[in-house]
C-alpha cells in the first residue's frame, strides 16, 4: 500500500508539470506531423516503429534520469529512504509513473497514425518491455551522475544515439547487423517491424531485449547495495 500511495504521488507530480507533459506529448506530435509531411516519399528511417522507439527513448531517458538526479540534490530519495519505503520499492514507484507515461505515448503514436486496429493489442508486450528497458537505463544514469546539468546531457546523449543508430544499421554492410543487434533500440524496432507486417515474434531479439532487462535491473540494485 506504501508503494501503490507513493506512485500515485510521483504520478500527480508528473502530469501537472507543464515540461513533462511536452516530453510525453512531442513524439505524438512529431509522428504524426512529419510522417504527413513525408507521406509517399521513400523514407525507411520514419516507419511506424522507429516513432514508437523515439517516444520510448525520450520518456524512458530523459524523464527518469533527470529526475532522480534532481530528487537526489534536493535530498528527497534521501528522505524517502528514512521511511517505510526500502531502496527497491522508492525506485518502483520513481519509475513505474514514468513507465505508463512512456506506454500511453507510444500507444497513442500507433493510434494517431494507424488508429485502433487489430495490431496494437500485439504490441502491448514489447512496448511494455522496452519502455522498460529505457526507463532503467535513465533510472541507472540518475543514480550514478551528481550533477543535474551533467545528467540532463548525459541523458540527451544516449536517447539521442540510441534513437539514431536505428536509422544507421539498415544501411550498412549485412555483417555488421550482429554488432547493432545487441542494443537495446534495433532489437525494439526489429520485433516491433516485425510484428507490424505480420512476421510473427522474433525470439531471438525478443531474448536478447530480456537479457537487457535482467542485466539492467542488475545493475540497479548493485547500485543501491554500493551507494544506499
Amino acid at each position: 500500500m506504501v508503494v501503490l500511495r507513493q506512485i500515485k504521488n510521483e504520478f500527480k507530480e508528473l502530469v501537472v508539470n507543464p515540461a513533462i507533459l511536452g516530453v510525453i506529448i512531442l513524439p505524438i506530435f512529431m509522428s504524426k506531423v512529419v510522417t504527413y509531411a513525408m507521406k509517399g516519399i521513400e523514407a525507411g528511417f520514419l516507419l511506424l516503429c522507429v516513432w514508437i522507439l523515439f517516444a520510448e527513448v525520450m520518456v524512458g531517458i530523459m524523464l527518469t534520469g533527470p529526475n532522480l538526479i534532481e530528487e537526489r540534490e534536493s535530498k528527497t530519495f534521501d528522505a524517502l529512504l528514512c521511511t517505510p519505503l526500502t531502496y527497491g520499492k522508492i525506485i518502483v514507484s520513481k519509475c513505474v509513473p514514468i513507465l505508463i507515461c512512456s506506454l500511453f505515448s507510444q500507444i497513442m503514436v500507433f493510434v494517431v497514425n494507424e488508429g485502433i486496429n487489430s495490431k496494437l493489442p500485439s504490441l502491448l508486450g514489447i512496448m511494455l518491455l522496452g519502455g522498460t528497458v529505457f526507463v532503467e537505463i535513465g533510472a541507472i544514469i540518475g543514480l550514478l551522475i551528481e550533477s543535474s546539468k551533467t545528467g540532463s546531457a548525459i541523458s540527451a546523449m544516449v536517447m539521442v544515439a540510441l534513437y539514431l543508430v536505428v536509422s544507421v544499421y539498415p544501411s550498412l554492410p549485412k555483417w555488421t547487423y550482429s554488432i547493432f543487434m545487441i542494443l537495446p533500440s534495433v532489437e525494439v524496432v526489429e520485433v516491433m517491424n516485425a510484428l507490424i507486417n505480420s512476421q510473427g515474434i522474433l525470439w531471438k531479439e525478443v531474448g536478447l531485449l530480456s537479457a537487457w532487462f535482467v542485466i539492467l535491473t542488475g545493475a540497479i540494485f548493485f547500485i543501491g547495495k554500493k551507494k544506499y
